[in-house]
C-alpha cells in the first residue's frame, strides 16, 4: 500500500465529499459544515491533509489554531472512506496533523465529537491516539446527544 500524505487541493473537494457522504456517519448539514472549513481552508483559515492510497484520495483531517488561543488547535474533521477504514489511514493523518501543529508551536489538539453509541468507535481511536477525556456536556447537539472532548498534548519539541 503506497500512501502519501499531502495537503488537499481543490481537486479533492468532490472525492472529500463523497467520502464524507458515503463513511455514512455524518448528516447533510455536516457534510455541509465539513465542505465550508475545506474551502476555508482553501483560503488559509485551516489547514486540511489528505491520506492518497495509490493515488486515490481515501482519507483526510482538517485542524486550525483555535481563536483567541495561544497554543491550542482544534481537530475539526477527520474521516475515512468506508473502502479504507482500518488501515491506518487515520492514525497517519492524526500524527501527521500533531506533528504540524507542533512545528507552528502548538502545544495541544482538542477534538469534540459525539456522546452518542453509535460513536464509540470513534472515542476509542482518540483515546488510543493519547487523547484524554477533557470534559462532557448533555445534550449538546440534541437531547440524547453528548459532546465529548478530548485533548492531546503534543511534544513541545515535535509531536510523536
Amino acid at each position: 500500500m503506497d500512501v502519501i500524505i499531502r495537503d488537499a487541493v481543490r481537486d479533492d473537494r468532490e472525492p472529500l465529499r463523497g467520502m464524507l457522504v458515503e463513511c455514512g456517519a455524518f448528516s447533510d448539514e455536516e457534510v455541509r459544515v465539513a465542505l465550508e472549513l475545506l474551502d476555508a481552508g482553501f483560503e488559509g483559515d485551516y489547514t486540511t491533509f489528505v491520506a492518497a492510497v495509490d493515488g486515490i484520495v481515501r482519507a483526510y483531517i482538517c485542524v486550525g489554531q483555535t481563536p483567541l488561543t495561544r497554543a491550542t488547535w482544534h481537530l475539526y474533521w477527520l474521516c475515512t472512506h468506508p473502502a479504507a477504514q482500518r488501515q491506518g489511514l487515520a492514525r497517519m493523518l492524526e500524527r501527521h496533523a500533531g506533528r504540524y501543529v507542533a512545528d507552528r508551536g502548538g502545544e495541544r489538539l482538542v477534538v469534540e465529537t459525539s456522546g452518542r453509541p453509535d460513536y464509540e468507535r470513534p472515542r476509542q481511536f482518540y483515546e488510543r491516539a493519547g487523547y484524554q477525556p477533557a470534559g462532557r456536556i448533555a445534550d449538546y447537539y440534541k437531547r440524547g446527544d453528548d459532546c465529548v472532548f478530548y485533548c492531546r498534548v503534543l511534544d513541545r519539541v515535535r509531536a510523536s
